[in-house]
């Protein structure tokens, strides 16, 4: 009989294995966290830019009788609050004047405001303690495009 031949693990390699796993889990954890938090910033901004585009082509494509009646949905396809986190602006909601908001977990990150004139206006959100609507603001491309009124319409345009 041979006792040199083994079939299971030892309980120290086990232990060993299970310790190595928990390093790795440690190290990678966060960082799939910190990834996730990625993902989300660039998604706001880039819903934030796509907006901007969506009211420019629409009011530009179908003129201020439509803009004062169309809807929502007929302009964008980008999930919107209306006025806060709860109300989720649908096929119903009039594009102007109202305010529409981008939230993150309940938090209004960025608010846009239409008004009858062809005009949009985006805001930062007022709370300052979420920390992905912290970063969105710190962003570029949305420092570039938050805080300012757009004409729409342009200056000279008539229809």
């Amino acid at each position: 009989m041979l006792w040199n031949s083994r079939k299971a693990f030892t309980m120290v390699e086990l232990i060993f294995v299970i310790v190595i796993i928990g390093i790795l889990a440690a190290i990678a954890i966060p960082k799939l966290a910190a990834t996730r938090d990625d993902s989300e910033i660039s998604k706001i901004v880039a819903n934030e830019r796509l907006l901007v585009q969506d009211f420019q082509n629409y009011y530009t494509s179908k003129g201020k009788n439509q803009w004062l009646t169309g809807h929502i949905t007929d302009v964008t396809s980008v999930l919107l609050g209306e006025a806060n986190c709860a109300n989720v602006a649908n096929a119903t909601t009039l594009i102007s004047p109202k305010t529409f908001v981008m939230c993150h977990e309940n938090v209004i990150c960025l608010s846009f405001t239409t008004s009858n004139d062809g005009n949009l206006t985006i805001a930062d959100g007022l709370v300052t303690t979420d920390a992905i609507c912290q970063a969105v603001k710190a962003v570029p491309a949305s420092k570039s495009l938050s805080n300012q009124t757009y004409v729409l319409a342009g200056q000279t345009v008539t229809r």
